[in-house]
């Protein structure tokens, strides 16, 4: 089995994304029930639809921007929605548990804008919502080691 991960790549790139995310989920999620904030990966998985579907739909508007991975707009958008939870939580101090709510429907909202807008790539979109271990590029394991190091660094 270990010949097999070391021999093809896709299976060299699972395999470093696993093991990546498999160290970095539990130690945030020890921080996220502490600070109950336990609906927040629901959250920003509604906002990171509404950057995934938005970038589609940019790349199908406009053509220079069909070059541009998706997965980029998906993850500024939730970065975006979790620094805008934060400012909702320390804003309204007494309704603190109110901005994760707020933010995820907000981000199911534009998310259904931007598909309603979009003529047909619901193969795309679900390809990006649904994919599998196994087709973890290389420039996504990048992505995942760069998002790993700036959890340590900040």
């Amino acid at each position: 089995m270990i010949e097999s991960i070391l021999r093809y790549e896709f299976l060299q790139n699972a395999f470093a994304a696993g093991l990546i995310i498999g160290v970095i989920a539990p130690l945030l999620g020890v921080f996220i029930v502490v600070r109950r904030l336990s609906l927040i990966a629901d959250a920003l998985s509604h906002v990171t639809l509404a950057g995934i579907a938005g970038s589609l739909y940019l790349s199908q508007s406009i053509s220079a921007l069909g070059l541009l991975n998706p997965l980029y707009l998906g993850i500024t958008a939730s970065v975006t929605g979790s620094l805008f939870i934060e400012r909702l939580r320390r804003l309204y101090k007494h309704y603190e548990e109110l901005a994760i709510p707020i933010i995820m429907s907000a981000g199911l909202g534009f998310g259904a804008i931007f598909i309603s807008l979009a003529e047909g790539f619901s193969s795309d979109l679900f390809s990006y919502l649904f994919g599998s271990v196994s087709a973890v590029s290389r420039q996504d394991l990048w992505i995942v080691v760069i998002l790993h190091v700036s959890l340590w660094y900040f």
